[in-house]
């Protein structure tokens, strides 16, 4: 039997009819009798809710009735009045006629202004100052309206000022004989008639009663406390209402309160009664059904259930012995795959737990096994892996005292199949290290390769820029020679000879500068700014592009901050891009004749977040035209080259993608408006490795 059929028969032995019967009495036992209680409380629930609204719609239909019965006898009497006014009685007359009317005891009093809202006669007095009304919205809207084609108005509470009591007015204008605007008749209902009606009318505490007009200002409002004259003109049910009677089903932007109701408008005049019931009391009505449904799904449950949990438990035994299985199985799986890789040359597979290291498997490499044990067993190992949750790889450089190798190793948290703690959170993990000694030092052989190379090729122009300073000195000698013949003063010698002085420190740092440059790399990574770099460069390149009329510009942002690099290495990197910029611009001037004037850039320049620089950017432009697209994407292989043959290996740009990487940076390479530019960046020792290198299209 193979290694599939005995999974099959496993999977089959697990689910068997034992399985299936548990698996049905726990569907039984959990969805059965709670789904139909959940059904029967949410029907029963939706017809109380139901109830509530139909209660509340009945009860708004007839308020809206008595108040539609309370107004329409005063706006009659408002009518009649207008009818019958004569503009050319007298205020007594006015006021006499006023107290006539036979208006509801709600009606606090009657006026009439003229025409320019100035008080004639109240029925309060028979004697009264004049009175400026105009300011008043009652008076104000009626003002020049034509009387046939008014309707009633119906203000928000305004407190009387002769009254001294808070109402409600209604309005209409009145006229003349010949039908001309004469003023305004005003009748004032109190407030306080529909606030107390309401409150007789509620039921519970928290049930609300309203009276709305449509310009969402409340009329009178009865809840646990009473108001008038709040806006509701942004609230959404009072919106909705606006356009047709509808359920009222939010909470009060007042008290609240989550209320459920109806509102009815008035098809007569601008006003809307809302009455509604709170939802807690509505749903308070069903708590005995609910109690009792409830209780019954869950004594059938508990019936069932321990049935489940007898053959659940037989089950979790039968689960377990086969988890067991597997997981012996799996372990002396993956210890077999931890010995195999084990044996690889060069590498190492250590077993780390909170007790210590232990190697797994044997390893070629004597020296690396003692020395990463030892390394684990550090308290530094332990901070770098508190809290991991995934693996992580890490380069480290691990010494003995006589000697050092470089290690890759990837850290990877350990979870048994039995375990419940997740990743990260237990102190198992499993180390594989390689050993990258020889891979490095094949690396800065390459490098250094590398950088003799770029000393042939700039030999001419070191040549030329030493000679420089020595026909200074073989001048400044000749003069100092012939003034001491001639007898010249002394300081005609010094003078000569502090010049020969100068030339001889300018050669000096130069062959300094070539002998640093040329000579291995460091294998720590030290702090330097990037502009030393560039300098550096073109210290030992700038010579040859003067020889080749190419003028190389630099742009540093000010303030940058450092980065940890090899600056030899970072300097090779930067020549191998000025020289490939230098071919490009001589191909391109070969092609459009030897008057082309050849500009390099070289641009260094932070990029910043919150404030702080993370990366560092040098960029180097040229004006040779760029790189062809379809080889953008090969430019970084290794003897890949556009050059002639003869004229280039192939390993240049290799190598310092290469470099970059190392450093946690990455190199790439656009083409611009007039040529390539080439972008190398760097994480600053603010910032963190960029990883990957990559290049841009």
């Amino acid at each position: 039997m193979n290694g599939t059929e005995a999974r099959g028969d496993r999977l089959r032995g697990l689910v068997n009819p034992v399985t299936l019967m548990l698996c049905s009495l726990v569907v039984l036992v959990g969805l059965i009798p709670f789904a139909a209680a959940l059904v029967l409380y949410k029907l029963h629930s939706r017809t109380v809710l139901t109830e509530a609204q139909d209660s509340a719609h009945r009860t708004a239909t007839l308020l809206m009735r008595s108040f539609e019965q309370s107004i329409e006898p005063i706006d009659a009497v408002l009518q009649d009045f207008a009818e019958a006014y004569d503009g050319t009685a007298s205020p007594v007359q006015v006021y006499e006629v006023l107290r006539s009317l036979r208006l509801p005891a709600a009606v606090l009093q009657v006026s009439v202004t003229d025409t320019s809202g100035v008080l004639i006669a109240s029925s309060l007095s028979p004697g009264l100052e004049r009175m400026d009304l105009s300011d008043r919205e009652h008076v104000r809207v009626q003002i020049g309206k034509d009387r046939a084609n008014a309707e009633l108005y119906i203000s928000r509470p305004v407190l009387g000022r002769l009254s001294r009591t808070w109402g409600i007015q209604l309005s209409r204008p009145l006229a003349d004989a010949e039908g001309r605007f004469a003023g305004v008749v005003v009748a004032s209902y109190a407030i306080s008639d529909f606030i107390d009606f309401y409150k007789q009318l509620r039921t519970e505490d928290d049930m609300l009663i309203a009276l709305v007009g449509r310009d969402g200002i409340v009329r009178a409002r009865a809840a646990r406390t009473t108001s008038f004259g709040d806006d509701v003109s942004a609230d959404p049910a009072f919106l909705a209402a606006l356009k047709h009677d509808g359920v009222y089903d939010q909470a009060s932007p007042f008290d609240h309160i989550a209320r459920i109701g109806y509102s009815v408008a008035s098809r007569k005049y601008p006003i809307l009664v809302l009455v509604a019931h709170s939802r807690a009391v509505v749903e308070q009505q069903s708590n005995e059904f609910r109690v009792a449904i409830w209780s019954t799904a869950l004594g059938l449950s508990v019936a069932l259930l321990i049935v489940v949990l007898l053959g659940g438990r037989y089950l979790n035994l039968q689960k377990q012995l086969k988890a067991n299985e597997v997981q012996a199985l799996a372990r002396q799986r993956e210890a077999n795959v931890l010995e195999a890789i084990s044996r690889v040359p060069g590498v190492a597979v250590m077993h780390v737990t909170a007790a210590g290291a232990s190697e797994v498997g044997t390893t070629s490499n004597a020296a690396l096994s003692p020395m990463l044990r030892r390394y684990l067993a550090s308290g530094r190992f332990r901070v770098l892996v508190r809290g991991l949750r995934e693996p992580q790889l890490r380069d480290e450089h691990l010494s003995d005292g006589t000697s050092e190798l470089e290690v890759e190793m990837v850290v990877a948290p350990l979870q048994g199949i039995e375990r419940a703690s997740p990743p990260g959170e237990g102190d198992d993990m499993v180390v594989f290290a390689v050993d990258r000694t020889q891979r490095r030092m094949e690396e800065n052989k390459l490098y250094q390769m590398s950088k003799l190379a770029s000393l042939g090729e700039v030999a001419t122009g070191l040549a030329h820029e030493i000679n420089q300073p020595l026909g200074v000195i073989r001048l400044a000698a000749s003069n100092a020679l012939a003034g001491m013949k001639k007898g010249l003063p002394a300081d005609h010698l010094a003078a000569k000879l502090d010049r020969i002085i100068q030339q001889t420190v300018r050669m000096s740092r130069i062959i300094d500068h070539m002998r640093i440059f040329g000579r291995k790399s460091e294998e720590e990574l030290q702090p330097s700014h990037p502009t030393d770099a560039v300098d550096g460069a073109l210290q030992v390149v700038g010579a040859h592009f003067r020889l080749d009329e190419i003028e190389v510009t630099t742009q540093y942002e000010p303030d940058l901050p450092a980065v940890l690099c090899r600056q030899d290495q970072l300097e090779q990197v930067i020549i191998n891009l000025l020289q490939n910029a230098r071919d490009a611009i001589n191909e391109r001037r070969a092609a459009v004749g030897e008057h082309f004037p050849g500009r390099i850039v070289v641009r260094v320049a932070g990029s910043a977040r919150l404030g702080v620089a993370e990366q560092l950017v040098i960029e180097v432009s040229d004006n040779g035209g760029g790189i062809p697209e379809e080889m953008v994407d090969r430019i970084f292989q290794p003897f890949f080259t556009t050059k002639p043959p003869g004229k280039g290996t192939g390993l240049g740009l290799s190598v310092s993608f290469g470099i970059v990487r190392d450093h946690g940076g990455s190199l790439s390479v656009r083409n611009g408006s007039e040529g390539a530019i080439f972008s190398i960046r760097l994480p600053s020792r603010l910032g963190a490795p960029l990883g990957a290198s990559a290049v841009e299209g």
